[in-house]
């Protein structure tokens, strides 16, 4: 049954059970398979995963501005971070 059809889920299955590990290339035609960018298989937290999913829909120029929006938000919040309190 190697191979087949019905032997994916069995795979699957240990995979998500930690009992096989997969390797990069077996990751990424997984990741081909479900459509999803690669590094979403890898996500720790929900709302990365979500991101993620979200970032891979935008246009490369939507993207460019979605990274200067969010460098500007850890930079004031470390700007923040650093100032004295009162």
């Amino acid at each position: 049954m190697t191979g087949s059809k019905g032997s994916g889920g069995v795979r699957i299955n240990r995979y998500e059970q930690g009992v096989n590990r997969a390797d990069m290339d077996t990751a990424a035609a997984l990741a081909h398979a479900l459509d999803v960018p690669l590094a979403y298989l890898f996500a720790e937290e929900d709302d990365q995963a979500e991101l993620l999913l979200a970032f891979a829909q935008l246009t490369k120029s939507e993207r460019t501005k979605l990274l200067a929006h969010i460098r500007r938000m850890v930079a004031d919040k470390a700007r923040n971070s650093d100032a004295p309190k009162r």
